[in-house]
């Protein structure tokens, strides 16, 4: 158990973090407790070289010199310059360099001239690589009654069309493929500090025979062979996973990787799909050199991250974005395909309301890494309104939690409601924690008579089995006083097949006409249609702040996106819904958490919860890193995913030191054994009484090196030794940080095993 001893030991180091100019070291303990009445994971500390080396981690970087290995050659024209760099293009195949003016490198999206043989290439890729531009499109056999998806480079057909005009530093080009006839323009320039790529949609245009699927713009640009330099693909998939230059055919699979993640109303998500929040990729063609990110500008609802690693018939890493315009997809012809997923393949009617924007900026020197990346793209994110600063400069640091009010059980005639956790519980929770935790953000989930999941689309007011309208009143009073940000659970994209609502209006209909759905633990879930997402939501907070309640946590939509074809006179694809979510929250101001945000809702909520500390693991990674918390680094609060749920709780929390993330729980008054029968039912731990020491206990863990740098950005982060990194501020405070199990002495500085040391600058 927790001993007064160090308890009381931990609360004078807290008190004494204002007061101290120098620090040389602040020791984090190890505070840890066992269970008193909830089940806990067990705790699996001990971490191996192995483990510590594997892609779920940082590894160690090569910092070998990389020289310029493209040209400009004599048959490329100048077609833009500023201060930052120059732009030129091949005419016929519109392929460019671009010439950064800070480091000389340069830049191409082909590997020759479009009329040169390139090694190890035949005639379709040779096209491919040259080609500015690369489409898809859908051909049917009227014999087999099946699509299939070709690809045409520009340079595939000799009937192929093209021409140029200079535009303000860049070309616009317009373009007709040959084979397909599809037609497009495709416009480049230079803006500022970014290259600028774009295919407006309203410049596409079709023939009868064939329908564009897909488009991707220079897939080869910044391509790299094998692992003749050092350096890595950046891939934003929870928090950040990069994919280093390795020798040929080590990998071959190529992976496609959806931005806000699969539309269920077209495709079924994938198990475990990976996170793709933030639209944006990178390349790094020597560490700490160059490099460059490629953003997503406009189209990112349509687009795809494509990476292909170097194989023996391709011998070249390469990504891209790739633009989606129509699905193929499978439509019942009977109730009996119906119920087994059967049916034929047919392609969308309608094209998607994609155009395409991609801004490039080239990185040199210390900017050349995944910590450049994120500080330049946190700048685009700032300048362009994506996010706003709301990291005071007397920032502490928090704790989240999210408190179960009740739910729903299933009964063998009716079902019953559990009372997990009434006002007053709720009231001595935070009035105990806040002795000890100067600030928090909580969320108060199931405070309606239908519980956290058969709540309905309309919430209204407090249910009465949880307290009185004045007992409510008063814990927020009591909230606002204790610095605590309190706020009421709802969510109006999903509902429980145990509510009310009206099937044929309110439930979103896939693109084959059936309704968007999931099965629950207990129930069905339906997932709205986004028009009535927004109704009902205004609705519940206009009704809400008549009762009292003025700041929501929004679950589900901030990180759900998908079309609906209710209506197949007006269908809403994911552009659609994502206007119709911002202009739901433009219009309600009152405050506002969101779950894992998308990009495009990310300037709408208070904070960051459920930020991920993690990749998707996959094989072709190699490191994890903490790019989207840095990217949020000194303007934002990041929440990581609860704690209840650690495997490995101590490396979680040096990931959230190592990441400036804060901690997160899930609490109930009662036990959590109370939620067995419960759509909640994967909750198996969240007793307070279990809960309250680890909670104090990481708070004071996280919160000794994080009170240091809660308003101040990370601008550098070195891998030290495998497992073993430091990490510097713009406020010069540096935190090294040791997951191994030994104690490391780093400049000086010893850090114990599993553990981490604060260094200021007048150390």
């Amino acid at each position: 158990m927790f001993s007064n001893r160090i308890w009381k030991k931990g609360l004078c180091l807290l008190l004494l973090l204002p007061l101290s100019l120098l620090l040389i070291p602040v020791f984090a303990g190890s505070y840890f407790n066992q269970a008193n009445s909830d089940t806990l994971p067990i705790s699996n500390d001990i971490l191996d070289e192995t483990y510590l080396s594997s892609n779920q981690f940082t590894q160690p970087d090569d910092l070998s010199l990389v020289s310029n290995f493209l040209d400009v050659p004599d048959s490329y024209l100048l077609m833009g310059e500023n201060e930052f760099y120059s732009l030129y293009m091949e005419e016929t195949s519109y392929a460019i360099r671009v010439v950064n003016k800070v480091d000389g490198f340069i830049y191409g999206s082909s590997l020759s001239t479009y009329d040169g043989n390139l090694e190890n290439f035949n005639t379709t890729w040779e096209g491919i690589v040259n080609s500015a531009v690369t489409i898809k499109y859908y051909s049917y056999n009227e014999t087999t009654g099946a699509y299939t998806s070709v690809e045409e480079s520009l340079l595939k057909s000799s009937l192929s069309v093209s021409s140029y005009e200079q535009v303000t530093n860049g070309f616009l080009v317009h373009m007709t493929f040959g084979e397909s006839g599809i037609s497009l323009s495709l416009k480049v320039y230079l803006d500022g500090s970014y290259l600028q790529v774009e295919v407006p949609n309203d410049s596409i245009t079709e023939g009868d025979t064939y329908k564009l699927r897909s488009i991707k713009v220079y897939p080869f640009f910044g391509a790299v062979y094998g692992n003749t330099i050092p350096g890595y693909i950046f891939v934003p998939d929870g928090s950040g996973a990069l994919i280093r230059y390795q020798d040929i055919d080590v990998l071959s699979d190529i992976y496609e990787f959806r931005y806000y993640g699969s539309d269920d109303s077209i495709t079924n998500s994938l198990m475990n799909e990976p996170i793709l929040s933030f639209p944006v990729s990178g390349l790094i063609q020597g560490i700490n050199q160059h490099g460059f990110i490629s953003i997503v500008e406009d189209g990112a609802p349509f687009a795809s991250l494509v990476v292909s690693p170097a194989k023996n018939n391709l011998k070249y890493y390469y990504t891209y974005n790739e633009f989606l315009y129509r699905s193929l997809y499978q439509t019942p012809l009977s109730l009996s395909q119906a119920e087994s997923s059967g049916g034929r393949m047919v392609i969308q009617d309608t094209i998607n309301s994609c155009s395409i924007a991609l801004k490039y900026q080239f990185l040199s020197g210390d900017d050349a890494n995944y910590v450049g990346m994120a500080s330049k793209y946190q700048e685009y994110l700032l300048e362009n309104s994506f996010v706003n600063d709301t990291v005071n400069d007397d920032s502490v640091s928090k704790v989240f939690l999210e408190v179960i009010g009740s739910e729903m059980k299933r009964g063998f005639i009716t079902n019953q409601k559990e009372i997990l956790t009434d006002i007053l519980s709720l009231s001595n929770i935070l009035q105990e924690l806040s002795q000890d935790i100067p600030a928090m953000k909580v969320v108060y989930k199931g405070f309606t008579s239908g519980g956290v999941t058969s709540a309905g689309l309309i919430y209204s007011s407090l249910d009465k089995a949880l307290g009185s309208r004045s007992e409510l009143i008063q814990i927020i009073q009591t909230a606002a006083s204790l610095n605590i940000d309190l706020y009421f659970y709802l969510d109006t994209m999903k509902i429980s097949s145990e509510s009310s609502f009206n099937m044929y209006k309110d439930i979103a209909l896939r693109i084959n006409q059936s309704l968007l759905m999931e099965r629950g633990f207990t129930k069905d879930i339906y997932y709205v249609t986004p028009n009535r997402v927004k109704t009902a939501y205004l609705e519940s907070i206009k009704k809400l702040i008549s009762n009292d309640i003025s700041m929501f946590a929004v679950g589900t939509v901030g990180n759900k996106l998908y079309s609906d074809y209710q209506d197949l006179q007006d269908t809403i694809d994911r552009s659609n819904a994502m206007s119709i979510y911002q202009s739901m929250f433009e219009e309600e101001s009152n405050p506002v958490l969101l779950y894992q945000p998308n990009l495009y809702l990310l300037k709408y909520t208070d904070a960051y919860l459920m930020m991920p500390l993690t990749s998707s693991r996959y094989r072709i990674y190699s490191d994890t890193v903490p790019f989207a918390s840095y990217v949020l680094s000194s303007v934002m609060e990041k929440y990581a995913s609860f704690q209840n749920f650690s495997s490995a709780s101590k490396i979680e929390l040096l990931k959230m030191v190592d990441y400036q993330v804060f901690p997160s729980y899930i609490v109930t008054q009662e036990s959590a054994y109370n939620l067995q029968d419960t759509e909640l039912m994967q909750i198996y731990s969240s007793t307070y009484s279990t809960w309250k020491e680890s909670i104090l206990s990481d708070y004071l863990f996280v919160s000794y090196a994080l009170n240091y740098v809660n308003n101040a950005k990370v601008i550098l982060r070195v891998v030290v030794s495998t497992g073993v990194y430091e990490v510097t501020y713009d406020n010069s405070v540096k935190i090294i940080i040791n997951y191994t199990n030994s104690e490391q002495l780093v400049h000086g500085v010893s850090v114990p095993g599993l553990s981490y040391q604060v260094v200021t600058s007048d150390a």
